[in-house]
């Protein structure tokens, strides 16, 4: 069974709520005095996924020489390594800077610690993928995605959301507010055809603890005016386990290499507790983004698999782009005897163009025709009947012959065939269709049950492209070769 693993990409969850100072009482006999500092106007940044600016203030003197520390436990620990910080000293305090990567839902601790003073603040940072749709009113919609791994209100006073637009990237002064005093249980807001202007970009504002903290999201953008500057995709598991998203990005995109950085692929849960992160790299106009599959913890989940841009949630990755498939090799399996697979989910109703694909793990309890054939070929004919045929040859050590079944999707057989050795040692099975396949469109196992072990046809080693290609029709019924996660289906149309 797959083992546990400590995340290693990805945080963000929110900010809890009461600044905590440290040491404020009456010092013991004998010992120095202790006092705390006081944190104000803490803000953080969100620059990507998982990474963040933070600027805060302290008040602290210009002789005071003090450490930042951003720890995971509510203390210092002598192993923890103090900060790389920017600190300017202002007429009331100082005010510092740095940036970070965090771990996802984990409740962190910002540290002012000085000779004789100390502060601490505890965080738990917001799991949060904005984003934008054009509506059909020239306006657009901005959706705040806050996801549902941690309260909303640990980290959102309760009228603490904004929608603000600016001409740079980078939020500052000259945002101009879209709408403000937003409710906490407020999803989306509505940026009116009079303040939509496709050329900005949009930030959620959120403020809590009271206005001590305030979130800036990263910078949003419709998602169609990102999306159409792809001129391909691909996605394919391989050996690792590794899930790898390819992007073609058009040679006069916007997205030029300085902003090209910014492109991320994003494999998260439902609930938010599970977020990973892969970075771009770029070969030529090639954008590659990579992610191991192991570090899933959750067996049978099925992960979104995403793409963002500059931290803010564009796409999910299409079954279909651009008129083609987008999805390669499907799955792996590692040596613990784990499947991985990509699936495409819709919903009912959805054409294969709103598709999108789905990453999980399972551990593989299937048996393949492999274990126990040297080689096997299947082939139809429609000359008297819809007959299936199979050809195969058995490994040395396996003396029972097989039959050759049907089902429906489960152990249930619904025909069976015997088969007939050859002269040449190999055996023959062909097995009349017309009364075991039963509803148009249904798609067929193909099995062969070595007496109690049904055992799966991997469509790749058994049947040529021409042959599974080909539309066999015989009394008004046109039979048709499928494969699912490489296993070879059949059914009819008609």
């Amino acid at each position: 069974m797959k083992r546990k693993l400590l995340f290693t990409a990805i945080g963000i969850s929110a900010l809890s709520a009461a600044v905590l100072t440290a040491c404020a009482g009456k010092p013991r006999a004998g010992e120095p005095e202790f006092y705390a500092y006081e944190f104000s106007n803490v803000v953080m940044t969100q620059t990507g996924i998982n990474s963040y600016e933070f600027e805060f203030s302290a008040d602290c003197e210009a002789g005071d020489t003090v450490d930042i520390y951003l720890t995971e436990r509510d203390r210092i620990k002598p192993t923890d390594s103090p900060l790389a910080v920017t600190r300017t000293q202002e007429t009331d305090g100082a005010r510092f800077a740095f940036s970070t990567t965090l771990n996802l839902n984990e409740e962190y601790y910002l540290w002012v610690d000085g000779e004789n003073k100390q502060a601490m603040l505890p965080l738990t940072i917001p799991s949060m993928f904005p984003s934008m749709a054009v509506n059909g009113e020239g306006g657009a919609i901005f959706s705040f995605n806050y996801t549902y791994g941690v309260s909303w209100s640990s980290f959102c006073d309760p009228e603490g959301k904004a929608v603000y637009s600016s001409d740079k990237s980078t939020f500052d002064g000259s945002a101009e507010l879209i709408e403000g005093n937003v409710l906490i249980t407020t999803g989306e807001c509505v940026v009116p055809s009079s303040k939509y202007d496709s050329s900005k970009y949009y930030f959620s504002v959120t403020t809590a603890k009271n206005g001590l903290l305030t979130i800036i999201s990263s910078p949003v953008v419709a998602a169609d005016a990102v999306k159409g500057q792809f001129s391909s995709m691909t996605a394919n598991v391989g050996a690792g386990p590794e899930l790898k998203v390819t992007v073609g990005v058009n040679g006069d995109s916007e997205i030029d290499r300085e902003e090209a950085q910014y492109l991320q692929l994003v494999v998260k849960n439902g609930t938010g507790d599970e977020i990973y992160v892969g970075d771009a790299e770029y070969d030529g106009d090639i954008a590659t983004m990579a992610f191991d599959c192991s570090n899933l913890l959750d067996e049978g989940v099925w992960y979104d698999v995403c793409l963002a841009w500059r931290g803010a949630l564009i796409m999910d990755v299409p079954k279909r782009f651009g008129g083609n498939d987008v999805m390669g090799v499907s799955s792996v399996k590692t040596d613990d005897n784990l499947v991985y697979r990509l699936i495409d989910w819709k919903d009912t109703g959805a054409s294969d163009d709103a598709a999108m694909l789905k990453i999980y793990f399972e551990e593989d309890t299937t048996r393949y025709a492999e274990e126990f054939c040297d080689s096997y070929l299947v082939t139809m004919d429609v000359t008297d009947g819809a007959i299936l045929n199979v050809k195969l040859t058995l490994k040395e050590n396996v003396y029972v012959p097989p039959r050759l079944v049907i089902t429906g999707g489960s152990a249930a057989q619904l025909g069976s065939a015997d088969g007939v050795r050859n002269d040449d040692g190999s055996y023959s099975y062909s097995l009349a269709l017309g009364g075991v396949l039963a509803q148009a469109d249904n798609w067929y196992d193909i099995r062969l049950a070595f007496g109690n072990v049904l055992t799966e046809l991997t469509k790749d080693e058994c049947i040529s492209n021409f042959d599974f290609n080909k539309t066999y029709t015989h009394d008004g019924k046109n039979y048709r070769f499928a494969e699912w996660n490489g296993f070879l289906k059949i059914y009819f149309e008609g």
